[in-house]
């Protein structure tokens, strides 16, 4: 519709008459909320949401831990980590790519009857549909209740419902993924344990075995009890042959058979003595056997080396048990107590509140805009 040659003057005078502070208002203010106010009011297509809630749970038990205690919140754990995990993977862009498998994502969010500004757009790139389904697919997630409420808008009640659906299906693949590497991961972790430990009592073993072929002595230890009961009776006989020969002296000659023979039984017994003792002690024995001194200095490393890795296996045998009763006791899953449903109505936008904005909006900006321009005209009046 054209104006007249009239009402063009008489719109030029008018727009002439206002100064300069109502001309920024028209302007900055009134156009902007007008043009808000066409297109919510006319353009903008109704979007349908589909609120839903869940929880990531597990069986584990919970602990409170200082923090916590202190703030009367119960320690989550791993599912509280899991649930972040949720949040971040339903905005991710493989959440979006693991969904267009099964879900033409691009035609769901530019159907026809949906404005152009509302719309995703045919061509695009990866970020930009990233960007467009943090606006229509939001996840929050509440550390105190563990609660994670998302939230779903499309141009159509049926696809709300069905890409929430889908979501929620993706996300509970996700969490049983995170559960059952968590698992295999702690039992990979102790078996491996078992396997070490395993081979070093084998390691342990064999050594322990060669050591007594190449000595022929199943055990030093019960040698040297032996050979040290052998001396004591020896030096207990020397003992009583010493003392006969004192008694026998007392009323015999030195030369007397009897003294002779006790002499010559104190000077076996001595001999014998020596003998043990330098096999007990010393390096090498006149047949040349090794001295159990020195059949002690392989054997000692060898036998704590054997104690200590049988100790290490029974350690990681029940740490695999328990390894086991953990993963088995650690599972999670994903638990959904509020269900998408069918809207009956597009709830967005929210149309008189989105004016509002604009008009708030523009205000504020021509406010700032108002107050920077009058300090510019003070600053430069003073200069």
């Amino acid at each position: 519709m054209k104006l007249s040659k009239k009402n063009k003057t008489r719109v030029n005078k008018l727009w002439k008459n206002r100064n300069n502070k109502q001309r920024s208002f028209i302007i900055v203010v009134l156009l902007p909320t007008f043009f808000a106010a066409i297109y919510y009011a006319f353009i903008a297509s109704g979007q349908y949401v589909v609120e839903s809630q869940f929880s990531v749970k597990g069986n584990e038990m919970q602990q409170l831990d200082l923090l916590s205690g202190i703030a009367g919140v119960p320690s989550q754990g791993g599912s509280a980590t899991d649930s972040y995990i949720v949040q971040d993977y339903i905005h991710s862009v493989d959440m979006l790519n693991a969904l267009s498998k099964n879900i033409d994502v691009v035609k769901l969010f530019n159907p026809e009857h949906a404005d152009w500004w509302a719309r995703l757009g045919a061509k695009t790139t990866q970020e930009e549909r990233v960007d467009y389904w943090k606006k229509m697919v939001t996840a929050a997630y509440d550390p105190t209740t563990t609660i994670i409420t998302l939230t779903v808008r499309t141009f159509s009640a049926a696809d709300s419902k069905m890409l929430a659906e889908q979501i929620i299906q993706q996300s509970e693949w996700l969490v049983n993924q995170l559960s059952e590497r968590s698992r295999t991961d702690d039992l990979a972790f102790a078996r491996a344990e078992v396997d070490r430990a395993e081979a070093r009592v084998s390691k342990a073993r064999k050594a322990m075995n060669e050591f007594r072929t190449a000595n022929q002595n199943l055990d030093p230890t019960q040698s040297a009890t032996a050979q040290m009961m052998l001396i004591g009776e020896l030096e207990g006989q020397l003992a009583k042959a010493q003392t006969e020969l004192s008694s026998l002296l007392s009323y015999m000659g030195a030369d007397a058979p009897a003294v002779k023979n006790v002499k010559r039984n104190i000077k076996a017994l001595n001999n014998q003595i020596e003998y043990q003792k330098n096999h007990l002690t010393g390096t090498e024995t006149n047949n040349g056997e090794t001295a159990l001194t020195n059949v002690f200095a392989q054997y000692e490393p060898l036998l704590v080396e054997r104690e200590f890795a049988e100790k290490a296996y029974t350690s990681a045998l029940a740490s695999l048990e328990s390894a086991r009763v953990e993963a088995s006791r650690k599972h999670r899953y994903l638990s959904t107590f509020v269900e998408p449903t069918l809207p009956d109505e597009a709830i967005e936008p929210r149309r008189f509140r989105s004016v509002i904005t604009v008009f708030l909006a523009s205000l504020l900006v021509w406010a700032i805009g108002l107050l920077g321009g009058g300090i510019i005209r003070e600053h430069v009046g003073w200069v």
